[in-house]
C-alpha cells in the first residue's frame, strides 16, 4: 500500500555522496528495484511517508567515510545533506529559521532553500508549499523531528530564551545521557529539538572503542537483556 505525504511534517531527507558517484548510486538503487532514477537527483520514494533523495556535493569531498562489506569507502554516504518540510503556509516558518541563523539562499517556484552559515554540512531546510496538501499523521516512516546542533548548554541556554523570549513554547533541556536537548514546535507544528555536542558518545565508552558493548540511555537499562536479545552480531 502507497500513502501520500501530507503537510507539516517532514518530508524528504537528503544524504550527502561525490557527485561522481551518482551513476553507482542510481544503478544500486535500480538493482534494489527503485526505478526511474536521474543522476541529477537521485531519489527513493519510500511505501511510507517519507523521501530520500541522493544528491551530489562535492564538497563533501574530504569528510570521512566509513568502509562497508557492501559499498565502496569512496562511493559512500557521507553524512546527511538537507531536509525537507512541505507545508501550506511556509511564512511564519521563514521568519523562524530565519531568526534561528539560517539564510535563505535559493527559491524556484514552490521552494525555497535555506542554509545556515559555517554548519556541519547537514546544514540546509527546503521548504516546499504545499497549499492543497492534506495534513500529515505521523505514523511508520515518519520523521519524529529535526535535531539542531549546539557546542555546550550555555549556547543552548541562550538559544532556548532567545525562542521562548519570542514566544515559543520550550520544553525544560532533557538529560538524554549522551546530549541535552530542549523541543519546541513550529508554527506549522514541526517538532525541533536543539540538542548539545556534549558530554558526547564518550561519555561512558573511549574514543578508540565507540561500538565495541551495547550501550544504553540510563531509561532503557531495565530492558537490556531484552534489546540484547534482538541484536544481531556485527562481523569484522
Amino acid at each position: 500500500m502507497n500513502f501520500d505525504a501530507g503537510a507539516e511534517e517532514v518530508g524528504e531527507t537528503s544524504f550527502a555522496v561525490a557527485e561522481d558517484t551518482l551513476g553507482y548510486w542510481k544503478e544500486r538503487l535500480a538493482s534494489c528495484g527503485v526505478a526511474g532514477l536521474s543522476e541529477l537527483e537521485l531519489w527513493e520514494r519510500s511505501a511510507f511517508a517519507s523521501g530520500r533523495l541522493f544528491a551530489g556535493r562535492s564538497r563533501w569531498r574530504s569528510a570521512p567515510r566509513l568502509g562497508s562489506t557492501k559499498v565502496d569507502p569512496d562511493k559512500a554516504i557521507t553524512g546527511f545533506h538537507r531536509t525537507s518540510l512541505p507545508l501550506k503556509d511556509p511564512g511564519s516558518t521563514r521568519e523562524l529559521i530565519s531568526f534561528m541563523g539560517s539564510q535563505e539562499v535559493d527559491r524556484k517556484g514552490d521552494w525555497s532553500r535555506f542554509a545556515i552559515g559555517g554548519g556541519n554540512g547537514a546544514d540546509v531546510i527546503a521548504l516546499e508549499t504545499v497549499p492543497k496538501a492534506d495534513l500529515a499523521r505521523l505514523g511508520a516512516g515518519s520523521v519524529h523531528h529535526i535535531a539542531f546542533a549546539l557546542d555546550d548548554r550555555a549556547a543552548q541556554f541562550e538559544v532556548r530564551k532567545a525562542l521562548m523570549d519570542t514566544g515559543y513554547q520550550v520544553t525544560p533541556v532533557i538529560d538524554r545521557d549522551y546530549f541535552w536537548a530542549p523541543y519546541f514546535r513550529t508554527p506549522r507544528g514541526v517538532l525541533f529539538e536543539t540538542a548539545t555536542y556534549e558530554p558526547g558518545f564518550d561519555r561512558d565508552e573511549d574514543t578508540a572503542h565507540l561500538g565495541g558493548a551495547v550501550k544504553l540511555p540510563t531509561r532503557y537499562e531495565p530492558y537490556r537483556n531484552q534489546i540484547s536479545r534482538r541484536l544481531k552480531p556485527i562481523k569484522d
